[in-house]
């Protein structure tokens, strides 16, 4: 396929921007992986960085996709209730959903909010009386258990509630559990008094039911449990569709439930990926036949920084290029397909922060593009590309102009004024 209606194919490499490691000759994992692919595609396409927020602002993966994927973080509902779509529930209006974990205290403050998976039965745990349910003054707060240390924290009430609410998981170790209070500037400050206090009333229960005296420990001495930590509160909405929005039929391969979720809140097809880099590679190609606009999502990169460190995150991006290399011969042979790979934040593996607020590198590879002298992956290397530097609100149109998939400015063919081609127009007179 030539000229207009080109496919769009999106390698997102969760976190795999990362920052200079003197264990790796002070470049990063990304820069001193072995990329053969990778390569070939920075330099068949045009390359640059990306600041999916603003400059310095540190993102979890479902505000950068929400981002990446044209939306405004405010038409997109707080990650409890995205992680509960992931999970194939679908959230009454007028209910809070929060996310939650087990976690570990001494005298008050978080000492481990990553239990390991065989530190206790967590589902036994979630069963418990005041874990599972809790009545309030004003509200039902209930506890459903989804994977690993984690599950759902849900608000529910005859009165008005309101997700503008400050985390009970302060997300560090070392710090207090917290108290949920409404946020300054809460649109129903009373609604948001509401639901806070029903999660303060919550989080003192559960304290309460998994610290008894007769709690069984495991061999370290630690207890398994002692109280449920939630965060991310939202509130189920519906954004516009993304095939409205965009003019693309859409497809997500991500094995995570919080994209799962995004994925099913803006009306995009979600598949599993199958086990095995190969496997995705194969799924991604077959994926293209059947869609427009395909994202693959590779969370590996990520989970190996928090866990493994930048020699560990440099052979697993050496991994995933070693199974790209059908992936990037279609995309170097088919004028039909625009690919795309980036990150959706960086990952320090060298720090203990969770993300930190550099830009990503950015390839877009396609028949269309004017190409620039860079001829390898990485963050440097893809500073002297000829993108320059762009913020992630811009990231789809750019891709949709490769693709010849963006309307000219100024044209009017419908009452919405959608910025891509339509045919859903009204025609003067019927065709004869």
């Amino acid at each position: 396929m030539r000229g207009k209606d080109r496919r769009i194919l999106l390698l997102l490499l969760d976190g795999a921007a990362d920052r200079p490691a003197p264990a790796l000759d002070g470049q990063t994992p990304l820069e001193a992986a072995d990329t053969p692919n990778l390569d070939r595609l920075a330099a068949a396409g045009i390359n640059g960085r990306m600041d999916v927020s603003t400059p310095g602002t540190p993102l979890s993966s479902d505000r950068a996709h929400s981002i990446l994927f044209g939306y405004d973080l405010a038409e997109v509902p707080g990650r409890g209730v995205l992680e509960a779509r992931g999970f194939g529930r679908d959230p009454t209006p007028g209910r809070v959903v929060c996310s939650a974990s087990f976690a570990e205290l001494d005298g008050g403050r978080v000492v481990d909010r990553h239990l390991p998976d065989d530190a206790a039965d967590f589902p036994a745990l979630a069963e418990r009386e005041d874990v599972a349910r809790v009545e309030t003054a004003e509200a039902t707060v209930s506890f459903e258990y989804t994977w690993k240390n984690r599950g759902l924290v849900t608000v529910e009430s005859t009165n008005s509630l309101s997700s503008d609410v400050t985390d009970v998981d302060p997300f560090a170790t070392g710090l207090p559990v917290l108290a949920a209070e409404p946020l300054a500037d809460a649109a129903d400050p009373d609604a948001a008094e509401r639901t806070a206090s029903a999660l303060r009333t919550y989080t003192r229960r559960t304290r309460e039911a998994l610290a008894d005296a007769g709690e069984p420990r495991d061999r370290t001495g630690r207890s398994p449990a002692d109280v449920v930590l939630s965060k991310w509160a939202g509130a189920p909405t519906e954004p516009e569709p993304f095939h409205e929005r965009h003019g693309l039929d859409a497809a997500s391969l991500t094995p995570k439930p919080v994209l799962t979720g995004l994925a099913r809140t803006l009306g995009i097809v979600h598949e599993d990926p199958p086990e095995g880099y190969d496997a995705r590679a194969d799924a991604a190609l077959a994926a293209v036949g059947a869609h427009e606009f395909v994202h693959v999502h590779y969370p590996e990169p990520d989970e190996t920084s928090h866990s493994a460190g930048p020699a560990a995150k440099r052979d697993e991006l050496e991994a995933i290029d070693a199974s790209l290399d059908p992936v990037v011969e279609r995309a170097l042979s088919d004028p039909g397909l625009v690919t795309v790979v980036t990150a959706d934040h960086t990952t320090p593996s060298t720090e203990d922060v969770v993300h930190s607020g550099e830009p990503v590198p950015l390839t877009v590879a396609a028949e269309s593009v004017r190409t620039d002298d860079v001829t390898a992956t990485g963050e440097r290397p893809a500073a002297r590309g000829g993108l320059g530097r762009i913020r992630g609100r811009d990231f789809l149109r750019i891709a949709r102009s490769a693709a010849d998939r963006v309307l000219l400015d100024g044209l009017r063919r419908s009452p919405r004024v959608p910025d891509h081609p339509t045919r859903e127009v009204r025609p003067l007179w019927p065709e004869e």
